[in-house]
């Protein structure tokens, strides 16, 4: 099917504006991966992360600025109002690019689906005009040391108090709680239901005294993820998300949300990357090394493929996670081989970066549901295949 000539047109004129103001893949000026942050010292991670995060928000204002952000968006909540096929056609040409945003991936990715079909007016006046702009970055308190991915055992509890509710607990694995301004929380509401219909949803104020962050060291030199403790935390009545007891069906929401956005990541694509390395370093003629950039190429295609149709495509948040996770292991896998013992030097400018993303990529395995739950969730939603046996 030929495209329409105001569709190509639109195309056209965003591929002009990316290509005057977007930096290529590759290139010094690249930034698609800022957000993988490695560093000796949490203090010093902590400053890499803020370096990041305002590199991050000065793109997001460029593209509000443009008209690009928010694209389909409502008007009357910071967007443009324009058709969903307008946004993908951005955010398609965005990966073509050396740029991410995904600092504030939660904020511009989850944040609006689940206000947007879970949330009031008032919370959507509220976050989502300062969110398009880039001034308000979130992060997710869902799992706990005890609870694990079982999130219908959290005992986070949220006590009410007239006017709002108290909250108490330990939050684990959280990214980005260190920059955060927001948190969608899930808490437990009434503990005399211990399941599913005792959780409710919220919008958590990060920057109040009772929340105390503490990050934690990883294997890649990071502290990307952190343990997050409430201490009577206070959350007012208009922060409940989706009304009382019904955590759940958010939470179903912004899962959609975030494996898709996972999906969609931008460090991941690195096929450009992993040529401008093999040049560098001399290889980029050596057969092994030209297929296995070849393949990285392919995976890519692959994965760009897939996202167009995603909309007609069942579980596809899940396969899109699937691929992503799978490509960016094998292609820092590749990385590393083809850069050889200097792969091994942490402070190299050559090799760092990969270093970075092939001790980064186990963990895109487990983020937004494992990659064994994604393919259950293929087979059950996607093919229609019998649900796993439970144990009674």
């Amino acid at each position: 099917m030929t495209e329409r000539g105001d569709d190509a047109a639109f195309r056209a004129e965003v591929a002009t504006w990316f290509s005057g103001h977007a930096p290529a893949k590759g290139s010094a000026e690249d930034f698609s991966a800022v957000h993988i942050v490695s560093a000796g010292t949490a203090d010093d991670f902590r400053e890499r992360e803020s370096h990041a995060m305002e590199v991050t928000r000065a793109w997001q204002r460029q593209l509000h600025g443009a008209g690009w952000a928010g694209r389909s968006w409502p008007q009357e909540y910071g967007g443009q109002g324009a058709p969903a096929w307008q946004a993908h056609a951005i955010a398609e040409e965005q990966t073509r690019y050396g740029v991410s945003t995904k600092m504030l991936a939660i904020a511009l990715e989850m944040v609006p689906p689940v206000l947007l079909e879970h949330g009031t007016e008032e919370q959507c006046r509220a976050h989502l005009p300062v969110i398009v702009r880039g001034d308000e970055a979130w992060c997710q308190l869902l799992s706990e040391p005890d609870a694990g991915s079982d999130l219908g055992n959290v005992q986070t509890l949220a006590t009410w108090v007239g006017g709002g509710w108290t909250v108490s607990g330990q939050k684990v694995w959280t990214s980005g709680a260190v920059s955060a301004d927001y948190a969608l929380l899930l808490a437990r509401t009434d503990r005399s239901d211990p399941g599913r219909g005792g959780v409710s949803f919220f919008a958590l104020d990060m920057r109040q005294a009772a929340v105390t962050v503490r990050p934690l060291r990883q294997m890649s030199g990071g502290y990307h993820f952190n343990e997050v403790f409430l201490d009577d935390a206070f959350v007012p009545e208009s922060a409940l998300i989706g009304g009382l007891g019904g955590g759940f069906a958010v939470l179903r929401t912004m899962l959609t949300s975030e494996r898709a956005a996972i999906g969609g990541g931008t460090s991941a694509r690195s096929a450009a990357q992993l040529r401008s390395m093999a040049e560098e370093t001399g290889r980029a003629g050596e057969p092994t090394v030209r297929q296995e950039v070849v393949r990285a190429h392919t995976r890519e295609r692959l994965l760009d493929l897939v996202m167009s149709r995603a909309a007609s495509i069942p579980a596809a948040g899940p396969i899109t996670k699937l691929l992503y996770s799978e490509h960016a292991r094998l292609s820092a896998n590749a990385a590393l081989e083809i850069l050889g013992p200097s792969s091994l030097i942490a402070d190299d400018p050559l090799s760092e970066p990969w270093l970075d993303r092939f001790l980064f990529a186990p963990g895109l395995r487990l983020g937004g549901g494992t990659d064994e739950i994604q393919r259950n969730t293929i087979a059950e939603r996607g093919l229609g295949l019998p649900r796993e046996p439970r144990l009674t």
